[in-house]
C-alpha cells in the first residue's frame, strides 16, 4: 500500500459510533473521525459515551472550542478513552458554531489556536492535527492560513487537514459552503510545497478513485466525506485500490455483522432508528436501490418487524448481492 493515509471526514450526525461500526465492517485501513464534539458536550457527558473500541483504532476525535484550559482537559479524557489524535475543528462554517466564535472563525485569531495547541501539548501525549479551511469570505489570499500554520506549528502541531475551499461566514449554510466556493487545490498544492516537512492532507470535493490517485501522491494524504456516506460501498473500492483487500463480499454478510452489533447496543437501551439511518444508502448504485429504501424505511417506522432487516433478498425474491471489492 502507499504510504499514506486514507480519512473519512468527521460529519455532524453522520460519523457517530454507529456509521464508524459500519464503516470498520467495509474497511480496516481507512482512519476514522468522530464528528466535531464541542468541548463543553464532551466534559459534560458521561466519559464512557466516547470510549473507543478496539476495533475503531486508528482514530481521531475532532473537538470544537475556543477555551485552551477545556481543549486540554478534553485532550486529556480523550487519551484516557484511547483515542490516537486530537483534531482541532477550525472550519466548521455553521452559523450556531459562529455564534460561539469557533470554528472557522478562528482563522482569524491564530494566537488563540496556538495557545489552545500549546495547553493540549502540556495535557496529553497524543498527536495534535488542525482542519481547517484555505481562507474566508472571497478573499483567496493565503496570508491568514499561513499564519496560522506558524503559529500552531510553533506550538506542536505538524499535521494540517485543509479543505480546499473559502468559509463564507454568516451567508451560507454549512451544505452550500461544500459546494458553492470555489475548490482551489492548487493553493492546497502551493501550501504543501511551501511547507514540505509538514503533514499535509487534502479534503473537499473527492469522490472517485481517480480523484484520490490524481492527489494523493501531492500530499500525505485524503480526507473523503459525504462520498462514503453516501455510497458506503465505495469504502470497498478503496480497499482494493489502495490497500489491495480483494475479495468477494455479500450485502447481506455486511448486514448480518451490522445487525449483530445492533442487537447488543439495542440491550444497551440505544434506539434503532439511530443505527437503522445510517444504511439507508447500503445499496446505492445497485438496481435494489430503491426497493431496499422502501424496506428500510418500513423496518424504521416499524411497519416490519426489525427481525426481517437480514431478509430483504428472500422478500423480494432477489439475489443476493456478491461484490468484487
Amino acid at each position: 500500500m502507499i504510504n499514506k493515509r486514507i480519512y473519512l471526514a468527521p460529519m455532524v450526525g453522520r460519523t457517530d459510533k454507529h456509521f464508524r461500526t459500519l464503516v470498520r465492517i467495509l474497511s480496516k485501513n481507512i482512519n476514522l473521525y468522530t464528528e466535531m464534539i464541542t468541548c463543553d458536550a464532551y466534559l459534560n457527558t458521561n466519559r464512557k459515551t466516547y470510549k473507543v473500541k478496539k476495533s475503531e483504532h486508528p482514530i481521531t476525535i475532532q473537538l470544537a472550542g475556543t477555551d485552551p484550559y477545556k481543549f486540554a482537559k478534553c485532550s486529556e479524557i480523550a487519551e484516557t478513552n484511547g483515542y490516537d489524535e486530537i483534531n482541532l475543528n477550525i472550519g466548521c462554517p455553521s452559523s450556531k458554531v459562529l455564534k460561539g466564535q469557533f470554528g472557522a472563525i478562528l482563522m482569524n485569531y491564530p494566537e488563540k489556536v496556538s495557545q489552545c495547541v500549546k495547553e493540549i501539548k502540556k495535557s496529553c501525549s497524543l498527536p495534535i492535527s488542525i482542519k481547517t479551511r484555505l481562507g474566508l469570505g472571497y478573499d483567496k489570499n493565503l496570508d491568514r492560513l499561513r499564519k496560522l500554520i506558524d503559529m500552531t506549528e510553533n506550538s506542536g502541531c505538524t499535521n494540517f487537514i485543509i479543505h480546499a475551499r473559502n468559509a463564507i461566514l454568516g451567508k451560507l449554510s454549512p451544505k452550500k459552503n461544500r459546494t458553492i466556493p470555489e475548490l482551489r487545490y492548487q493553493d492546497v498544492l502551493f501550501i504543501k510545497n511551501i511547507y514540505p516537512d509538514l503533514k499535509i492532507i487534502l479534503n473537499g470535493g473527492i469522490s472517485t478513485l481517480d480523484d484520490i490517485k490524481c492527489n494523493i501522491k501531492h500530499y500525505d494524504g485524503i480526507m473523503i466525506g459525504r462520498k462514503i456516506y453516501d455510497d458506503p460501498l465505495f469504502l470497498l473500492k478503496l480497499e482494493k485500490e489502495f490497500f489491495h483487500i480483494n475479495k468477494d463480499i455479500i450485502i447481506e454478510d455486511i448486514l448480518f455483522k451490522y445487525k449483530m452489533y445492533m442487537d447488543n447496543e439495542i440491550k444497551r437501551g440505544e434506539n434503532k432508528y439511530y443505527m437503522l439511518r445510517h444504511l439507508y444508502n447500503l445499496y446505492c448504485k445497485t438496481s435494489y436501490s430503491k426497493k431496499w429504501k422502501n424496506y428500510l424505511s418500513s423496518i424504521m417506522q416499524n411497519k416490519l418487524n426489525f427481525e426481517n432487516l437480514l431478509n430483504f433478498s428472500a422478500t423480494y425474491n432477489e439475489k443476493k448481492i456478491s461484490i468484487n471489492s
